[in-house]
């Protein structure tokens, strides 16, 4: 796997929805207990490698890749960010799970993802992309087969990523090798949003793809 460099003067950009929401999860944080995302923890690291790491945290609840792409100019490339980790896809697979919650279905996600990567890749040629894939932690048996239709979307998810020359993190195997070590509800209460564990667990993934310069 191609590591993402970190320099000690980087703008790294968290990208992505409510498991990136840092307001959604403190709002939340005592049904899901989830309070100290993934990006805060990293961002504490990464402020002890270097000081001069500066990092922004754009995450909105309920986003589909086609809110990411509308909000793309002001929330990613006018910041300039020189790494961009980014978790996107698992409300798009949710909304074509449950259609009848979300009438009428709206906006595809592949062409929209396209062209996200396709303008990173245009108007911010040299940052790098640390796509996370989406995931379910198996705390909920009626959420189950929720991974059959979230399956479809991460295969077109991943597709796209690699094309686009992204670093690809499956988180959903990630959590399934979690799973063997800690009760699922102590990963995630509602199956889809982790609880600080469930945070530490992506944090340390994540890591292990960084290499600090």
């Amino acid at each position: 796997m191609k590591k993402i460099k970190l320099e000690k003067n980087s703008k790294v950009l968290f990208l992505g929805d409510s498991i990136t929401d840092v307001k959604f999860n403190r709002r939340m944080r005592f049904s899901i207990k989830g309070r100290n995302i993934y990006a805060l923890q990293l961002k504490k690291i990464f402020k002890k490698h270097s000081r001069n790491i500066k990092v922004e945290i754009k995450g909105i609840a309920s986003n589909r890749t086609y809110h990411v792409y509308d909000r793309l100019t002001k929330d990613c490339i006018d910041l300039k960010p020189d790494v961009i980790i980014m978790l996107i896809g698992v409300n798009d697979a949710w909304e074509n799970y449950v259609p009848e919650q979300y009438p009428p279905l709206l906006r595809p996600m592949k062409p929209h993802i396209d062209e996200i990567y396709r303008r990173i890749k245009t108007e911010l040629p040299n940052t790098q992309i640390l796509y996370l894939m989406p995931f379910m932690i198996n705390s909920v048996e009626e959420k189950k087969g929720f991974h059959k239709t979230l399956d479809e979307f991460r295969a077109v998810l991943k597709t796209v990523a690699e094309e686009n020359g992204a670093t690809v993190i499956d988180m959903q195997d990630v959590f399934n090798l979690a799973e063997k070590k800690a009760e699922p509800k102590a990963l995630a209460i509602d199956a889809i949003h982790p609880t600080d564990l469930g945070h530490k667990v992506m944090a340390d993934a994540i890591l292990e793809c960084i290499e600090f310069c």
